[in-house]
Parts: C-alpha cells; structure tokens; sequence
C-alpha cells in the first residue's frame, strides 16, 4: 500500500486538497504543506477522501459550459 507523506510527486493531490481548501475554509483557508497534509489526514481517517473527486467534478463543470443539457 502506497502511504503519502508529501506532495513533491503527487501534485495534481495537492492541487485537489488546495481547492477543497480554498473552497471549505475561504477567508480562513490555509494552504501550506503541512496544513495540506493535515487535511489530506483528516479526509483519509474519516474515509472522506472522496469529497477530493466531488470538488474535482466541482470545478471541470464551473470551468465548463454548465448550461447546456
């Protein structure tokens, strides 16, 4: 089993995780390394890793033209 322990070679991860953040905390929002770790920690031990896949989806249909059928 793969562990993170950073994101050096998992950028796309710390991409999803800095827009989740951005998004949940805004004004509070904190978006270094280790405050990236933490949350990637919290997500994982609350088995909500998949709230990273929803604010993907989030953000491809926000980027996209969202009017059409």
């Amino acid at each position: 089993m793969i562990e993170i322990t950073n994101f050096e070679f998992n950028p796309i991860l710390k991409g999803l995780l800095t827009n989740y953040i951005l998004r949940m905390y805004e004004e509070e929002a904190i978006t270094d390394e280790d405050h990236l770790y933490m949350e990637y920690l919290l997500l994982k031990r609350e088995n909500r890793l998949n709230d990273l896949f929803d604010e993907e989806y989030l953000i491809n249909w926000m980027n996209h033209d969202n009017t059409r059928g």
